[in-house]
C-alpha cells in the first residue's frame, strides 16, 4: 500500500496543478443542487403515481404522465409545439397507437365454497394477473390442485372446465392449462425467496399472462398464506371456490413524455435521463418518476436563477420501461449520435430500514462483471458472467460512483455498486454504444409485491439520489474548462486503487494454489480496460485539447509504468 500511496501522490501532484481537485470540483455542484432539490415535491409525485396499477396505456399510466407534465409546466417548461426559438425548457407528449389493448384491474375476491375469504383485491391488488378477463360476477368453480407438478406431468390430469392451482409461473400455467388443455382459469403461486414469503405471508408478486381474447380467461396470483389455504382445502377434497374478477380491457395509446433543458452551445449533444412509469409499485417505479420529475424542476429553477448554464442538452424521459428508451436511442439516428450519456432511475426512493438492501449503482460492463471477486458482488436479482468482448470501457462508472460516494460520506448514507446485470432502461443505451448505467436499490424484500407502497419510500433517499443524478448531469453538460482534467484525475486515482486491489487478490490466490497465468490475465484485463477508459475522456471535447492530450499521455505512461510494477510483484 505504501507504493500505491507514493504513486498516487505523484500523479495527483502532477495533475492537480492543471485541474480542480475532484472533491472541490464536485462540491460546488453538490452544494448547489442539494439546496435546490425539493424532496417534498418528489414525494408528492410518488404519492400520486403509486395510487395506480400502471400498465402502458391504462388510466393510471396516462394520469401519471399528465401529472408530471403539469408539474413541469409549473416549473417553467413549455410545450414544444408552442415554444419560441429562445425557449430552453420544453416538453412534448408523444402518442402512439398500442399494438394490443391495455388492461387495468377493478376488483376481485376469492373464497372457499364455505364462504371463507382467501383473497380480496381491496387488501391485495396484485392478486389479478395482468391481462386477465372478468368472470362476469361471482361464480362457483371446481378447482384442480396440481401443486409442484411439472408441465410434462399435466396430461395425467383432467383440467378441462376447471380452475387449475399450481406453483410456478402464471404465464406458463395459463398456457399449459387453459390454452392447451381447456381449463377455465388458473391460480399460481410463485414468489422469489428474496421476498421472504414465509415472513410476509400475504405478499403477492405481480405478473401477467398473454392477452388471449379467444379464451377470455384469467389467472389469480396467490400469496404464501392463500396458497397454503387452498392446498389444505384441496387435501380435504373441498374443491369448490367462489371467484369474482372484474377488469377493464380496451383500446388505447402509448404516451411518452420527453422534456428538455436545451444546451446553450452544443444543444445536439445531450445527457439523457430515463424513468419508466409502468409497474404498480411505489419504489418500483413511482420513486423514479418522482425523483426525475423533481430533477427536471430543480434544473429549471437553477436555470431561471442564472445559477447554471448547460452548454449541452439535458433530456428527461418518462415512458414504458426499455421500450421508450430504446425508441429514443434508435428511432432518430441523427439524434442518437448526440447522446453522450444515459442514466436510468429505477427504484431510487427506498427506506432501506424497511426494505433491506442498499442504494446501488449498476455499472457499465467492466472486468468486475467477468471476475466477480473482491469488492464486486452481484445483487440477488442476479447476473451472468460477461466476456472481454462485452466490456464497455468508460470513465462514467468511476465518475458516478465518486459523486455518490462523496454525497454518501456527507449524508451518512450507504452507497454501493454492483457489476452489470441488465433488465432496465440503461440497457438500450449500452446497446446503442452509449455510456449508460442504472441507479437503483436491492435487495428489496417488497420488490414487485403489494407491499411496495408509499410507506416504504424515504424522502431523504430521494433527495440524495436526485442530488447525485443532477450533479453528474450538470458537471457533464455545463462543460467547464477543467471538466476533462477533473475526470482524468478521478479516473487515474480510481485506476491506481483498483489495480492494486486486483494485484493483491491475485497474489493471495496464487499463494493458495491458483493458476498464475489466469491471475495475470485478470490483472492485464484491468490494465487494458483502464488504458481505454483514459482515452474516453476525450469525448468531453476538452477546451484546451493540446494541453489535455499532454496530461492524458502522462497518465497513460504512468499507468503503464505502474502496471509493469504490479506485474513484476505478481510474477515473483
Amino acid at each position: 500500500m505504501r507504493t500505491t500511496v507514493l504513486f498516487l501522490f505523484a500523479l495527483v501532484v502532477s495533475l492537480s496543478a492543471k485541474a480542480f481537485q475532484v472533491d472541490d470540483f464536485q462540491e460546488r455542484y453538490i452544494d448547489l443542487v442539494d439546496k435546490t432539490f425539493n424532496k417534498n415535491e418528489a414525494y408528492s409525485t410518488v404519492a400520486f403515481v403509486e395510487k395506480y396499477f400502471r400498465v402502458v396505456g391504462n388510466e393510471g399510466f396516462d394520469a401519471s404522465i399528465y401529472h408530471v407534465a403539469k408539474k413541469l409546466e409549473r416549473a417553467g417548461f413549455v410545450k414544444e409545439s408552442a415554444a419560441k426559438a429562445n425557449d430552453r425548457l420544453t416538453y412534448r407528449i408523444e402518442k402512439r397507437a398500442l399494438e394490443r389493448k391495455t388492461w387495468e384491474p377493478v376488483s376481485a375476491s376469492l373464497k372457499l365454497a364455505s364462504g371463507q375469504e382467501v383473497l380480496n383485491f381491496e387488501t391485495n391488488r396484485n392478486m389479478i394477473a395482468i391481462n386477465s378477463f372478468s368472470t362476469g360476477g361471482e361464480k362457483k368453480y371446481e378447482m384442480l390442485f396440481v401443486g409442484d407438478a411439472k408441465p410434462s406431468q399435466y396430461d395425467e390430469f383432467d383440467m378441462k372446465g376447471k380452475v387449475v392451482v399450481g406453483s410456478g409461473s402464471a404465464r406458463m400455467l395459463f398456457q399449459e392449462a387453459v390454452v392447451k388443455r381447456g381449463a377455465l382459469g388458473v391460480m399460481a403461486y410463485s414468489i422469489p425467496s428474496y421476498n421472504q414469503p414465509t415472513k410476509h405471508v400475504n405478499s403477492i408478486s405481480f405478473s401477467g399472462i398473454g392477452l388471449n381474447e379467444e379464451a377470455k380467461s384469467f389467472a389469480i396470483l396467490l400469496s404464501h398464506k392463500s396458497y397454503q389455504t387452498i392446498k389444505e382445502a384441496a387435501s380435504k377434497n373441498q374443491n369448490e371456490i367462489l371467484l369474482n374478477v372484474e377488469t377493464r380491457i380496451y383500446e388505447s395509446e402509448e404516451l411518452t413524455l420527453v422534456a428538455e433543458l436545451k444546451g446553450s452551445k452544443m444543444p445536439e449533444e445531450r445527457f439523457v435521463f430515463s424513468a419508466h412509469v409502468q409497474e404498480p409499485g411505489a419504489n418500483d417505479n413511482a420513486s423514479g418518476v418522482g425523483v426525475l420529475a423533481e430533477v427536471a424542476a430543480s434544473s429549471a429553477r437553477l436555470l431561471q436563477a442564472n445559477q447554471i448554464n448547460p452548454e449541452r442538452t439535458i433530456t428527461y424521459l418518462f415512458g414504458d420501461e426499455i421500450v421508450s428508451t430504446r425508441r429514443y436511442v434508435q428511432e432518430d439516428k441523427e439524434q442518437a449520435k448526440g447522446i453522450k450519456w444515459g442514466m436510468s432511475l429505477d427504484m431510487v426512493g427506498e427506506d432501506t430500514e424497511k426494505t433491506g438492501g442498499t442504494f446501488l449503482i449498476e455499472k457499465m460492463p467492466d472486468p468486475g462483471a467477468i471476475w466477480v471477486r473482491g469488492v464486486e458482488k452481484h445483487s440477488e436479482w442476479g447476473g451472468r458472467p460477461l466476456t472481454k468482448e462485452q466490456l464497455k470501457p468508460h470513465y462514467f462508472n468511476d465518475l458516478v460512483i465518486s459523486v455518490f460516494k462523496n454525497i454518501g460520506e456527507q449524508k451518512n448514507w450507504e452507497v454501493n455498486f454492483n457489476p452489470f446485470e441488465g433488465g432496465s432502461d440503461h440497457v438500450p443505451f449500452l446497446q446503442g454504444d452509449i455510456p449508460g448505467l442504472l441507479l437503483w436499490h436491492f435487495t428489496d424484500q417488497f420488490y414487485h409485491t403489494d407491499g411496495d407502497r408509499l410507506d416504504k419510500v424515504s424522502k431523504e433517499t430521494m433527495h440524495n439520489v436526485g442530488t447525485g443524478a443532477l450533479v453528474i448531469a450538470l458537471m457533464l453538460t455545463e462543460n467547464e474548462d477543467n471538466l476533462a482534467n477533473m475526470i482524468l484525475l478521478n479516473t487515474t486515482t480510481k485506476a491506481t486503487i483498483r489495480l492494486q486491489q486486483e494485484m493483491n487478490l491475485s497474489k493471495s490466490n496464487i499463494a493458495s494454489g491458483a493458476d498464475k497465468a489466469i491471475e495475470l490475465d485478470i490483472l492485464n484485463t484491468w490494465v487494458d480496460y483502464y488504458s481505454k477508459v483514459f482515452n474516453t475522456v476525450l469525448d468531453t471535447d476538452p477546451k484546451n485539447m493540446e494541453a489535455f492530450k499532454k496530461n492524458l499521455e502522462e497518465s497513460q505512461s504512468a499507468l503503464a509504468t505502474y502496471a509493469n510494477m504490479l506485474r513484476s510483484q505478481l510474477k515473483d
